[in-house]
């Protein structure tokens, strides 16, 4: 494994080991013209792959041939493009997709000996899925690693993926809260080139840079024929028939649970803040004779309100076990979970 060096001497960034965050650094300081980009992050996939070519197209590899490696390829034609030089003395960039990741015995001889016969007019970008430690280790990848630069990129955490999103709309002279990033990462479920579709259409919809809640839920559930607003209005009321139709068509279009967990426990958040809001009010608002009577006749009702109370503040724990049973972390089925905890919402409004 080496580094990669520059005008200062080597610095300690193994190419095997490049984050896509380095990557720029890395091919500043570079003059391979080797370079593999292997992950399962579409979006950091293709822009791995773009940097690379446009670094290239600096040094003059102005023409580009594209092979795909699939099933039935014949390798000889990777050693035909290495030796099919222009023959107006423009420098060639082989752009070589491999879909499986696994070239075989014969690709990974070829890729070996195209490395190590590297003509000075001739680039070589491999465009891979996420390698598995075999493949990481196999003779081809190691040969590449060592004549240029290998660039794995991962999916973001979820936290990382809020703070892409958040930089985003910043630099399209966008303000938002934490509320809204937080639920365009929920959305997108870490999928970078999801979220870069979803964020050009409220860039292209919003009338204003304050960004809302409603408006970017709006935005983003508009193809939908049932709509996470439609669900809201619906937890409101007591029309248990409309809130199953309508969980139901959301499950049918694929809508993501997070967000429909996200309304819910929004809706539940509400009912508490308004109890307790009408619960101060009440207090505030009566004299003291008024609240020692009042004490008296919560006696004979106190069991039915301490109830309601109760049920509600459940609906939080609820919610929780929900938002579990989505992450994969306990037994169940999501939507039937979702559909109980949207009925329970209903009757304790």
């Amino acid at each position: 494994m080496h580094q990669a060096k520059g005008s200062d001497g080597f610095f300690d960034i193994p190419c095997m080991q490049v984050r896509f965050s380095q990557l720029r650094k890395c091919l500043d300081r570079s003059t391979g013209t080797v370079f593999l980009v292997t992950g399962d992050e579409p979006y950091q996939h293709m822009l791995a792959a773009d940097m690379f070519r446009k670094h290239q197209a600096k040094s003059g590899f102005t023409e580009r041939k594209v092979l795909y490696a699939e099933t039935g390829f014949d390798w000889a034609e990777l050693d035909a493009a290495q030796h099919d030089l222009s023959l107006f003395g423009e420098r060639t960039l082989i752009d070589l997709r491999i879909p499986t990741g696994k070239p075989g015995v014969s690709g990974s001889k070829a890729l070996v000996r195209f490395v190590h016969d590297l003509h000075p007019d001739v680039a070589l970008l491999i465009q891979a899925p996420r390698l598995d430690r075999n493949s990481m280790n196999s003779a081809w990848v190691k040969a590449v690693d060592k004549a240029g630069i290998v660039v794995r990129v991962w999916p973001l955490s979820y936290r990382e993926t809020e703070n892409w999103i958040r930089q985003k709309l910043k630099a399209e002279g966008f303000s938002s809260n934490r509320e809204i990033v937080a639920f365009i990462a929920l959305h997108v479920e870490g999928n970078l080139l999801a979220a870069v579709q979803e964020l050009e259409k409220i860039v292209l919809v919003s009338e204003s840079n304050e960004l809302t809640l409603e408006a970017v839920s709006r935005v983003l559930t508009d193809s939908s024929h049932y709509s996470l607003n439609e669900l809201k209005d619906a937890l409101g009321s007591k029309e248990n028939m409309r809130c199953v139709r309508i969980l139901r068509g959301l499950e049918k279009e694929n809508v993501k649970p997070p967000l429909v967990l996200w309304v819910m426990a929004e809706q539940a958040r509400a009912m508490i803040a308004s109890q307790d809001a009408a619960a101060t009010a009440r207090v505030a608002g009566r004299s003291d004779r008024l609240a020692q009577l009042s004490l008296v006749h919560q006696k004979h009702i106190g069991v039915r309100d301490a109830n309601h109370d109760q049920e509600v503040s459940c609906l939080l724990r609820q919610c929780a076990w929900v938002d579990r049973i989505i992450k994969g972390q306990a037994h169940g089925n999501p939507w039937r979970e979702l559909l109980q905890l949207g009925l329970a919402i209903q009757m304790a409004g």
